[in-house]
């Protein structure tokens, strides 16, 4: 009985300890309730990660943001080539190209095309996220969460990590010295074959799981560390993986040639023309239903313009469009009767018989 009721009792203390944090609350301040907890992350030990290849891997892996940190306002550029074989004879291949370029407070443009002739684009500037399919026109909206902007472009960024992490279990490191870069002191590392590659990692998605008997036939290369932050400022890789499907043998070819530059450099970061913007919805369904949904726990993402909270409500199938903001509306009214019927010149056109992208989020 005595159990039961320090049970009891421990309950609405949890209770009430909630109660009273009900108001003012930000996510992040609620770990493992809200947001994931997780644990601060060791630095990067630049002479490990010469020797050891997991080390480089956590090096490379980290999100972009950890390396516009370290070095401040500066461009990247990633360009990637992969070409797929069957017998010595070329089955597909697809190169592509990314560039993120810095400005003040968190401002940037960045672009990513491929020869696929897909492609988008990203600018972030006075607090507002404009997006685009290639040959499109820009959508703008604010960002749906604080850290969605960042989010954004480690995307533009992540080809460095997808292309060490399909190469490294046979990858074999060597010191190559110190090299300066972008005015920044470096550490290079040079990347060959090891005599015994290591066995691949499991796969837990069922799309990944050919890569669990792939054999790393050939990998070349450098990588440049900064010596006292760990984040790469050269990454140059060329390797070649065999893989089976479908009972079938392929080769794919890969390569990487990244960098950075103008290390200390601020881009001037501009909106798109006016006649370029298309104004879509905010707010998503997912949006709607976290803010219901936590109500009391956290405060609300969607505001009105003058910052109050939009008083959460649960969105129900067939009632309707969600909450659109007056001041939007009569924006992307403005919007429209600027727009010109068809895109402009340059960029903004769609050449024909080229294809677009659907999505207008990268």
């Amino acid at each position: 009985m005595l159990l039961r009721s320090m049970l009891r009792f421990a309950a609405l203390a949890l209770c009430a300890a909630a109660c009273s944090r009900s108001r003012g609350v930000v996510d992040r301040e609620l770990p493992g309730l809200v947001v994931e907890a997780r644990r601060p992350e060791p630095p990067i030990d630049v002479a490990h990660a010469v020797e050891d290849a997991g080390e480089l891997g956590r090096a490379l892996a980290r999100p972009y943001r950890t390396v516009l940190q370290a070095l401040g306002p500066h461009t990247a550029s990633v360009n990637t080539t992969i070409t797929v074989e069957e017998s010595g004879k070329q089955v597909s291949d697809l190169s592509d190209h990314a560039q993120i370029e810095n400005g003040s407070a968190g401002t940037y443009h960045a672009v990513y095309t491929n020869s696929a002739d897909y492609g988008r684009e990203t600018t972030f500037v006075g607090d507002k996220l404009y997006l685009r399919p290639r040959y499109q026109r820009w959508h703008a909206r604010a960002a749906e969460a604080p850290d969605e902007p960042a989010e954004l472009r480690d995307q533009y960024f992540e080809a460095i990590a997808a292309i060490w992490d399909l190469l490294a279990p046979g990858a074999e490191l060597a010191d190559g010295g110190p090299l300066e870069i972008a005015g920044r002191r470096g550490r290079k590392i040079r990347i060959t074959r090891a005599a015994e590659p290591s066995a691949p990692d499991a796969e837990h998605v069922a799309q990944r799981t050919w890569r669990q008997t792939r054999s790393i036939d050939a990998v070349a290369g450098e990588i440049v560390l900064d010596a006292e932050r760990g984040v790469p400022l050269v990454a140059k890789l060329t390797g070649a993986v065999g893989f089976a499907r479908d009972g079938r043998r392929f080769t794919m070819k890969v390569s990487l040639d990244a960098a950075v530059s103008g290390v200390g450099a601020t881009a001037m970061i501009t909106p798109p023309p006016d006649g370029e913007i298309v104004t879509t919805p905010e707010r998503m369904r997912e949006v709607d239903d976290r803010d219901f949904l936590l109500q009391g726990i956290a405060p609300p993402l969607r505001r009105n313009p003058d910052g109050t909270a939009i008083a959460p409500a649960p969105r129900l199938r067939g009632a309707g469009p969600p909450h659109r903001d007056p001041a939007a509306d009569r924006s992307a009214g403005s919007a429209a009767d600027k727009a010109p019927a068809r895109p402009s010149g340059g960029a903004a056109s769609k050449p024909p018989g080229k294809r677009s992208d659907a999505s207008a989020k990268p």
